[in-house]
């Protein structure tokens, strides 16, 4: 894409400047009151050439203390599962930026990456990108997988008769930390030199572990950083597959193609047989790294172009969309909720239905509106941000003395399930404008209303009384609270507020 610039293309300085954007460290929809910009100013500021282990109180490191970093939790299903969003503790974060940014080891990560893309046999299309245009870098990351893997999967459906969908379970909760010096620097060096902190991977290793109390398994999710590391691990596993299918016998561009989208695979061959061959070399490979594939979500279907557009997506083309009265088109997204929860389709037909509110003069219909969208977000947790701006809206046609008593039934409503820590960053984003004070667990909630004055990461490793007095410089922009309206604006919560869909 000629609109965007992708890490591999840039500078040192540049690729420095990019991880330490606010939306590359943090990269979850929150209110724009939230903001990491001038801590991570602070933070750089004070580190500059400064050793990070002179920084440590004397006789300990990071690893040894729990929840270094801040967990913010988000349920997954509107169950049991949840998905650990962590936002990484700003010191270990930007050394961890400038350790990989330094000239020397920036090239050499990007010859490895060369070495990466050499392989013709899995094409990579989720190197982190930058927007050189007027749009977020999240909006065009998403912009190029639609035109890279969903585009170019329907083009393909020319040369072949089959495909195959896969994808890793769990993969950044899964990644063994040591496989990132294996992928950097290749496995029998990177276990010869397992504590030569010369070699960059072992660097990465090293402060992940940091980060996550000493834990080998996982890295934290939420930043383009990690997803940067991420590729470092998927593209070595890249070159491991073409290896063992150039033995097989199979042709590249020939039998078969391979789009790969961070841990999501597409596998076109003319064959089942062929596409099961694949998938049984593409498990041995991650085996080796510990990692395995999602039984659940793997298929091979013959349908190519059908099968290259996400189910959703493609049951929401086909539907009737929407209806004349509100409460019959938000059934109709409820509905499509059921059958495809937490996919991105809801996502853009709630959108749809939030700019049909904006339009709405009179409701008589609040409490039915707000009690299906609070269902439509208690079961499809990705819709948070949008509900919330929905539900905004929607209160407004309530009278002031409904207001707090609605807000507090949502409330209590969400309580039956567990880990909603991103959920009350959103509910307290509506009652704050409204002059409505929740009670509310999640220590972010906690800083915007004064509550919590320390800060949101643990500091108990800092030696240094000055670094440690940076750590409390303020998350929360006091004057954009102060203007926060009643009605969240688009802007805050929508990604695309253009008309195409990704």
């Amino acid at each position: 894409m000629s609109n965007v610039k992708t890490i591999l293309q840039m500078e040192p300085d540049e690729a420095r400047a990019f991880f330490l954007k606010p939306e590359s460290y943090c990269d979850l929809e929150l209110p724009n009151y939230l903001v990491f910009d001038n801590i991570l100013k602070n933070v750089v500021s004070y580190l500059s050439e400064k050793s990070i282990s002179s920084l440590y109180k004397a006789g300990t490191r990071p690893s040894d203390f729990e929840q270094v970093n801040h967990l913010l939790l988000n349920n997954k299903d509107g169950k049991h599962a949840w998905r650990p969003y962590e936002l990484i503790h700003p010191v270990l974060y930007c050394d961890l930026v400038h350790a990989i940014t330094s000239e020397e080891n920036w090239e050499f990560i990007i010859s490895r990456f060369k070495e990466f893309s050499e392989q013709e046999t899995v094409i990579c299309m989720s190197i982190p990108v930058e927007s050189t245009q007027d749009r977020k870098d999240k909006e065009a990351q998403i912009f190029n997988w639609w035109t890279e893997v969903e585009q170019k999967s329907i083009q393909l459906a020319l040369e072949f008769e089959v495909i195959a969908h896969t994808d890793i379970t769990d993969c950044y909760g899964q990644i063994y930390t040591h496989s990132i010096a294996w992928a950097l620097h290749g496995k029998a060096i990177a276990k010869a030199k397992r504590r030569d902190i010369s070699l960059v991977g072992n660097v990465v290793d090293r402060a992940i572990q940091d980060m996550r109390h000493g834990q080998t398994n996982g890295i934290p999710q939420g930043t383009k950083l990690m997803h940067f590391i991420a590729e470092m691990v998927l593209g070595y596993a890249d070159i491991l597959l073409a290896e063992k299918l150039q033995a097989s016998g199979l042709k590249e561009k020939e039998d078969f193609r391979i789009l790969r989208y961070r841990d999501d695979y597409r596998i076109f061959t003319h064959s089942e047989h062929d596409a099961e061959k694949i998938l049984k070399a593409l498990t041995e490979v991650l085996i080796e790294l510990g990692l395995k594939l999602n039984s659940v979500k793997t298929r091979i279907d013959n349908e190519v172009i059908r099968a290259s557009i996400k189910e959703d997506k493609l049951a929401w083309f086909l539907r009737k969309q929407s209806d004349p009265g509100l409460q019959r088109h938000l059934l109709i997204i409820h509905d499509h909720a059921r059958s495809y929860p937490n996919s991105g389709s809801i996502l853009r037909a709630l959108s749809d239905f939030r700019r049909r509110l904006d339009a709405v003069g009179k409701c008589n219909d609040a409490l039915i509106l707000i009690s299906i969208i609070v269902d439509i977000a208690l079961n499809n947790p990705r819709t948070y941000p949008i509900c919330a701006a929905i539900l905004s809206r929607l209160l407004r046609f309530l009278e002031k003395s409904q207001r707090e008593t609605v807000l507090r039934k949502i409330c209590h409503k969400f309580s039956h399930i567990p880990n909603t820590g991103y959920l009350e960053v959103w509910l307290q984003r509506i009652a704050l404008p409204l002059g409505i004070f929740l009670d509310l667990k999640e220590p972010l909630c906690k800083i915007v209303t004064g509550e919590k004055k320390d800060s949101l990461w643990n500091n108990e490793w800092i030696g240094s009384k000055e670094l440690c007095s940076i750590m409390e410089t303020p998350i929360l922009d006091e004057k954009a609270l102060e203007d926060a309206k009643p009605i969240i604006p688009a802007s805050e919560v929508e990604l695309f507020l253009k008309e195409y869909w990704p």
